[in-house]
């Protein structure tokens, strides 16, 4: 099965880890005004997948972070640019 699904974060989404130890598997889950949403993998794949797929949605949102860091950088007026160095 897949899904696609589109949101668009601002400073009222909330992100945030359900960390249940050694208990069960983590849960990550994005929420805002109307919507959530969940990721995780399922408990019967292998503790590998699980491993892989956070690695994955980490380097991820590592590159977005990076993205969205130049974007702001190149709307930035000369002048503060300029005055920051």
């Amino acid at each position: 099965m897949s899904a696609s699904m589109s949101f668009y974060g601002d400073a009222s989404t909330w992100v945030h880890l359900h960390d249940y130890g050694t208990r069960r598997l983590p849960i990550l889950a994005i929420d805002g005004d109307g919507y959530g949403l969940t990721i995780s993998v399922f408990d019967s794949r292998p503790i590998a997948d699980h491993q892989a797929f956070a690695e994955k949605l980490a380097q991820a949102s590592a590159d977005y972070l990076a993205a969205v860091q130049r974007y702001a950088a190149a709307q930035r007026p000369e002048t503060e640019t300029a005055q920051a160095r």
